[in-house]
């Protein structure tokens, strides 16, 4: 194990501002190699007990998904006013995930822009990452960084993704809670949710409630999904009047392994409108069913395991390919059924392993 991740580790772990420094270290490392996220918890078996268990918080781990141009953002902003409002003694954490350029994999990392009221907050700490190309916007590192922000005491921790449609599945398997964010004059939002998104929300948000469309696109949302919730369930849902009434709508339909039924709100990030009623829906289900949530979490540090694992073994298969580019590579044998593709891959195999046996 590095001695600079078991250092770091124990640093970040004490009380105090100096945490923050070692703990933004630990999370650029893992950012930039995320198979090494193991030797964070093999560093933190060897804390105190109560120090350790820290890399199962946030208490409540947000995920915040949708379109872009729909204010997730500058909802995550007013989100994190509230909390502060509320909770002055309690830190924030915010991972911010940005799409990678394909062509140089740099991102704008822009998110920080519209949170620079919080910049000189020794209580909320916002980090900005890459997706780098990763499938859902969010890779190994991220799941590395929010067991960081636990390490620091960061009791609420929001996940905010880059919101391109089917592939944001995956931020069902990191966080407690989904809130997709939807806002008018943004073309079909419904379309978009039937994309794939639908899936995996527990917390349908529409956002911009100033707007006068806005009404109108919560009523469509609520049609849609209680038919879904028919098609699901072979029958016709209640028949309610209003069903733009009331922040909660039982006939929706529940994503797998969730604890809670859906809801849907109306809110406006920019105004501040309905956000106190958004947070206290949030604190309510986090005091209902944080410890369910911490011991999920403390579960999953085996699959993130493998994770890394699967991860380092992806990255010295992807050199080995990238060497034998330079000299012709197996493609043309493929092509030209001098072998066959399983016998290519037991060579790429067989080449890695050669390639990455110490030497002694």
């Amino acid at each position: 194990m590095s001695t600079t991740i078991s250092t770091l580790v124990r640093a970040a772990a004490a009380e105090g501002p100096g945490a923050i420094r070692p703990a933004a270290r630990l999370m650029s490392i893992l950012s930039d190699e995320p198979h090494r996220l193991p030797e964070v918890f093999q560093a933190a078996a060897g804390l105190e007990a109560g120090d350790s268990r820290r890399l199962t918080l946030p208490r409540l781990l947000i995920g915040i998904t949708g379109a872009p141009g729909s204010g997730k953002s500058t909802l995550t902003d007013a989100l994190i006013r509230d909390y502060r409002r509320r909770h002055p003694d309690r830190r924030l954490g915010v991972v911010a995930v940005d799409p990678s350029s394909p062509f140089t994999g740099g991102a704008v990392l822009g998110d920080r822009v519209r949170m620079m009221r919080h910049a000189t907050d020794p209580m909320v700490f916002v980090r900005s990452m890459a997706s780098r190309g990763h499938l859902g916007g969010l890779a190994l590192g991220v799941k590395g960084v929010i067991r960081i922000m636990g390490l620091i005491g960061c009791d609420v921790v929001f996940v905010e993704t880059v919101g391109v449609g089917q592939s944001e599945v995956e931020v069902a398997g990191v966080a407690d809670l989904v809130m997709i964010v939807l806002a008018p004059g943004l073309g079909d939002s419904i379309q978009l949710l039937k994309a794939g998104l639908m899936e995996i929300g527990d917390l349908f948000v529409v956002n911009k409630a100033d707007r006068p469309d806005a009404a109108r696109l919560h009523g469509e949302l609520l049609a849609m999904l209680r038919v879904a919730r028919e098609d699901l369930s072979g029958h016709h849902a209640p028949v309610v009047e209003d069903e733009t009434a009331g922040d909660l709508a039982p006939w929706l339909s529940r994503r797998p392994g969730t604890l809670i039924e859906p809801r849907t709100f109306l809110v406006s990030g920019g105004q501040g409108q309905g956000v106190k009623e958004l947070v206290d829906d949030l604190e309510a289900l986090g005091s209902e069913f944080s410890p369910r949530w911490q011991a999920q979490r403390l579960d999953s540090i085996e699959q993130e395991v493998r994770e890394a694992v699967i991860e380092e073994a992806t990255r010295r298969l992807r050199d080995t390919l990238q060497s034998q580019r330079a000299s012709g590579g197996m493609a043309s044998e493929v092509l030209s059924g001098t072998v066959s593709v399983d016998e290519a891959a037991t060579r790429l195999l067989d080449e890695t392993v050669a390639r990455t046996r110490p030497r002694g």
